[in-house]
């Protein structure tokens, strides 16, 4: 087991709260600049719907092409739409508009490299209003373009969540805490994870946990939602009863709830967190791990562990393609979905 780092006193959860509550610079930037980008998004919107009329073009083919973007944003996956912008959409004058759509989005779920790759795509569409037009939107009023004040504000926004990441980390549990490995198999591969549990920060959490996992509760389950940047959540048993099907998938639970124990420690990336239902207690089996950074989570969801070994093996899985949304039905990955094929508490 890694060295166990001293331990630390950590911001209150209420005090992590307010921090991520306060408005990013992202976010400000869209607060002060969401007017000119309406006014700028009806004229593109006009100067298109002109450029098709004047140039005779099939209105079928017009339509169509709205009708790829209208069903690409709908779909509510941010890298499907940055995906279509860049095949689908490809030349056609909209592929810059449809990058845009992505950028919010994938913002808001900490998403930051395929953010940065939806505003490059912006910029080598050449968008007029997007990357040509100058405006008096940048820092104190200086014209800079959207392309460029979207590329400086996400920038910004990414190093101000690094420095708050490096901040509000836990520390590792202590030797001899309890480890459970897990054996996750998707993409062909069976793969492990070791998880080690704060004992002594959530005690009722670990219990129940381990008592999960010595019955055999969690094997044969799946992975049922996946959110890149954000989390893999699993621990439904309705996920290996084919007669309850997908519309059930993440309502399940062992028929208890368990106390919350949110205390000092913080949704860093790579800790095992307790999910909750329609209250403050925890659901009595479904967890998600981390995979970014989700501070506006601390003080209401419960942190219990932390992965010890196989950090690689979260990163590919926060990865599988997801299909698309039906109805309330979202972030489900496609089949095969990934499947924890056993849990077992690992010999002291």
């Amino acid at each position: 087991m890694a060295q166990s780092k001293p331990r630390r006193k950590h911001k209150s959860a209420t005090e992590v709260t307010i921090v991520t509550e306060e408005k990013s610079t992202f976010a400000q930037a869209v607060d002060r600049f969401w007017r000119p980008v309406a006014l700028v998004s009806v004229a593109v919107a006009a100067w298109v719907l002109y450029e098709d009329y004047t140039k005779n073009q099939v209105q079928e083919g017009h339509n169509s092409e709205w009708g790829i973007l209208a069903a690409a944003a709908g779909t509510g996956n941010p890298e499907e739409v940055l995906k279509v912008a860049q095949t689908k959409l490809a030349g056609s004058g909209l592929e810059g508009w449809a990058a845009l759509v992505a950028v919010s989005p994938l913002v808001s779920e900490r998403n930051y490299s395929e953010a940065l790759v939806a505003v490059t795509a912006i910029d080598d569409s050449k968008t007029p209003l997007l990357t040509s037009l100058s405006l008096p939107i940048g820092e104190d009023g200086a014209e800079t373009t959207i392309a460029q004040i979207l590329r400086q504000s996400l920038l910004s926004q990414q190093a101000q969540d690094e420095t708050l990441s490096a901040i509000f980390t836990n520390p590792m549990p202590p030797p001899g805490s309890p480890v459970v490995e897990f054996q996750i198999t998707f993409g062909g591969q069976t793969r492990q994870v070791a998880l080690a549990l704060y004992a002594e920060e959530a005690p009722l959490h670990v219990e129940n946990f381990l008592k999960l996992v010595r019955d055999g509760y969690y094997d044969g389950t799946k992975f049922h939602r996946i959110m890149k940047g954000f989390m893999v959540q699993g621990g439904d048993p309705n996920t290996k009863d084919p007669a309850k099907g997908v519309a059930t998938w993440g309502q399940g639970g062992p028929g208890y709830k368990v106390d919350s124990e949110t205390g000092d420690l913080v949704h860093a990336r790579y800790v095992l967190s307790a999910a909750i239902g329609q209250g403050p207690q925890s659901n009595g089996s479904q967890f998600f791990i981390t995979t970014g950074t989700p501070h506006h989570l601390d003080g209401v969801h419960t942190v219990f562990g932390a992965v010890l070994e196989g950090r690689e093996v979260i990163d590919d899985l926060e990865s599988v393609p997801i299909r698309p949304a039906v109805g309330q039905q979202t972030d489900v990955p496609e089949d095969p979905v990934p499947v924890l094929t056993s849990a077992r508490v690992r010999a002291e």
